[in-house]
């Protein structure tokens, strides 16, 4: 199984992390407790729905306050805080130090897990947590092994940087409209770091041989991320269509 935080439009990154394992039959985990607001997450769904992931499942409809205050009762509050995710952030909202403990709830019972190379701490309490659990209450639960993600998408205007919504000139979303794609990849730099992070997006993107010109590369794949691209946007449009025949 496979999740994530559906605060808004996805990006390439999560093509891979979300989209193409929840396309080879992954359980794609939405974990909607962790978005502000339930109408943040419409264009997540609609980006996944459009790239045919059958097998969705929302945090809130799987949510088991038991199962989750009994794991509450049995973590270390130390542990907790030695996380990285928790000590980086200026944020320390009680959500964010019991977030190992929900993601625990949420990948209880699976044999693998999908994760990003920042998840594999939480994987790593979680299988151990879900250990004192069995013990202390009799279950025989499947602990879950991580299955790292390859690959780290990096910012197209900085390499140094993971692509992230939070900036969005250097992000490639999945959504984006042709003229925004091709200015976002015709800007992108191309140091060391910055062109290998192009040829990984094109070697996985596009069923050819990368070029040796640059500006070819960023023309070949600003045709297939296009298309990408266009495909939600008709899929969008036909939902539209829908919904104002049922009104």
């Amino acid at each position: 199984m496979c999740g994530f935080r559906p605060t808004g439009r996805l990006h390439v990154g999560h093509y891979f992390s979300v989209i193409k394992p929840g396309q080879e039959g992954a359980t794609v985990l939405v974990a909607n407790y962790h978005a502000p607001e339930e109408k943040d997450f419409k264009d997540s769904i609609d980006c996944l729905e459009a790239f045919d992931v059958k097998n969705i499942v929302y945090q809130k409809d799987i949510f088991d306050p038991d199962l989750f205050f009994k794991l509450l009762n049995i973590s270390n509050f130390n542990d907790l805080k030695k996380m990285t995710q928790f000590k980086s952030s200026d944020n320390k909202t009680a959500q964010l130090v019991t977030y190992p403990v929900l993601m625990t709830h949420d990948i209880i019972g699976y044999k693998e897990v999908l994760v990003g190379e920042d998840q594999t701490q939480h994987v790593q309490y979680a299988r151990k947590l879900i250990e004192d659990y069995n013990e202390k209450f009799g279950t025989n639960y499947s602990i879950p092994i991580a299955k790292v993600i390859s690959g780290r998408i990096k910012d197209l205007r900085d390499s140094s940087k993971k692509m992230s919504k939070s900036s969005p000139q250097g992000c490639l979303f999945l959504d984006d409209t042709p003229d925004e794609i091709e200015s976002k990849i015709r800007k992108a730099i191309t140091d060391e770091e910055g062109l290998k992070n192009l040829r990984f997006l094109f070697e996985k993107f596009v069923s050819e041989e990368v070029p040796e010109s640059n500006q070819k590369l960023k023309e070949l794949l600003s045709e297939q991320m296009i298309k990408l691209s266009q495909k939600i946007a008709l899929y969008r449009l036909a939902k539209m269509g829908q919904e104002m025949e049922l009104d």
